[in-house]
């Protein structure tokens, strides 16, 4: 069966090699994946810092530099090409975008510091248009008319001179934006900005079309101070994307508040900054968390930091020793996975969300802060339990549910498994696992494609069980664990944790 589910690319192209590809084989590399590939896409967000002059002129890439001091028009170039191949160029446009200076928070999160660039002069010269927060820089502030002022001149200076077919906001990448702890109180300073760029674009002379990337739910939203459901009403977005990192936004709520509207509903998946500790995953995971959005109505699927070709593509360009911040897995794969035939007749994975692991935010969304692992199981017999989105019903399939779980003692801590309030009475259990991507009892590090594996895993405990597929329903799933016999655990401070809780459907 074909699906209508819009794939949708979104392309930060500048991921370190970009400066030494040759200039006559860039557009073949970025367009590697749709010429070479098949891959059908109908829009491709281009993140804007590789190629486009930048509000501050600090953060003006090599890149950028390079194609303006030979006089090439490199970012028009590029949608050129999009709309040779009938595909929409939209440009994907940070909010607030870490500074490329000099600064231990820069070494501190990963940034690379450049002691030739320096302070960036506009933060510098105007910090009243600032919050004071986990940059050291600060990030920008749509408290302040003037920053909007500013931040609106510059985007539609931007859309004049390129003619891309939209823009998306993204106020995910890097929050707060508002004052901290005051977000919903200040939620009309994100409206009002919203509402003047959508009257901007529409006052352009093509239609462009207006859109943002959002928390993956409503609590998320509210807690960072964008009232979404006003956006719609009042027209300000065309198309919302909600969440980035998240394997289970709240597509249902999104679809709410757009039902009697135009806006379309889109979901990312981040493959770089992913949903913590679910790294490098199989096919069946990415199949079980594709058909959930589509079967919950998804109108689009847009993939992040997955390489515009594949590595050996890039190895014809450039030595080996250039390419060790290659993004590694390129689009095809996550397109073939979505657009693949008899998907829910193939095996597909359902998991429980982490919290935590990004670190590039004061707030709420991106960090899946709503997710309910890991979570410590309580000493009374109690229960927890733990939700998992299914779709499909799998009654003539085998089925497994797993837990990994952190503190157990072998021989000592006895349990019991539930799916949907059914005692499942046989399991198996594995006190010698491994899991290179838990880092228990060491802290959960910053998620992030070069550093999602701890090099000397602990043993923990692994619990897996047959389970009747037939007990699944098509929506939310309760798979719960209680502990029934804990030995001294009043001498023991530590809580037994689970810290994966999954439900694998086999292959019919």
């Amino acid at each position: 069966m074909e699906n209508q589910t819009k794939f949708i690319i979104q392309m930060d192209a500048d991921c370190g090699e970009l400066a030494n590809i040759p200039e006559d084989k860039l557009i073949e590399w970025l367009f590697y994946c749709i010429d070479k590939k098949s891959i059908k896409t109908d829009t491709i967000l281009w993140e804007g810092h590789p190629f486009i002059e930048q509000e501050s002129p600090c953060n003006n890439t090599a890149n950028y530099k390079k194609f303006r001091d030979k006089g090439i028009n490199i970012m028009q170039e590029i949608i050129d090409e999009c709309h040779k191949r009938g595909i929409k160029a939209y440009y994907h446009h940070r909010f607030s975008e870490v500074d490329k200076v000099s600064s231990p928070e820069a070494k501190k999160h990963g940034y690379k510091n450049d002691t030739s660039i320096g302070r960036n002069e506009i933060k510098q010269k105007h910090k009243d248009w600032l919050i004071k927060t986990w940059w050291q820089e600060g990030l920008w502030n749509l408290a302040s008319s003037e920053l909007q002022e500013f931040k609106l001149e510059y985007i539609t200076k931007t859309m004049t001179e390129y003619s891309f077919d939209g823009i998306c906001i993204d106020f995910l990448r890097h929050l707060p934006c508002l004052p901290v702890g005051k977000q919903w109180e200040y939620r009309e300073c994100a409206t009002e900005f919203m509402s003047k760029l959508k009257t901007d674009m529409n006052n352009l002379k093509r239609p462009v079309a207006v859109g943002a990337k959002l928390p993956e739910n409503g609590e998320a939203c509210r807690a960072d101070g964008f009232d979404v459901e006003k956006w719609v009403k009042i027209g300000a977005v065309d198309f919302v994307i909600g969440g980035s990192r998240t394997i289970n936004p709240d597509i249902g709520w999104y679809k709410k508040i757009t039902r009697d509207s135009n806006t379309s509903v889109y979901c990312c998946w981040d493959t770089w900054h992913v949903s913590d500790a679910y790294h490098h995953q199989t096919r069946e995971f990415y199949r079980g968390m594709l058909s959930n959005w589509v079967d919950q109505g998804v109108d689009g699927i847009v993939a992040f930091n997955f390489s515009p070709a594949p590595v050996e593509e890039l190895l014809k360009l450039l030595p080996p020793d250039e390419i060790k911040n290659c993004l590694g897995r390129d689009f095809s794969d996550f397109y073939n996975i979505l657009n693949e035939e008899n998907q829910k007749e193939k095996a597909l994975k359902y998991v429980a969300e982490r919290r935590g692991g990004y670190p590039f935010l004061t707030g709420c969304g991106g960090n899946n802060v709503f997710a309910p692992l890991p979570e410590p199981i309580p000493n009374d017999e109690t229960p927890l339990d733990i939700k998992i989105d299914v779709c499909g019903q799998f009654g003539d399939r085998k089925a497994e549910a797993r837990f990994v779980i952190t503190n157990a003692k072998s021989f000592c801590d006895k349990f019991k498994i539930f799916l949907n309030g059914v005692e499942i009475e046989n399991f198996e259990e594995d006190y010698y696992y491994m899991d290179r991507q838990i880092f228990w009892p060491e802290p959960q590090p910053i998620t992030y494609s070069n550093a999602c594996y701890k090099s000397n895993p602990r043993p923990i405990l692994e619990i897996k069980a047959d389970i009747d597929a037939g007990l699944l329903k098509n929506g939310e799933n309760k798979l719960s664990i209680a502990v029934i016999d804990r030995r001294n655990y009043m001498l023991d401070s530590d809580s037994i944790n689970v810290e994966r809780a999954e439900i694998l459907v086999n292959e019919r």
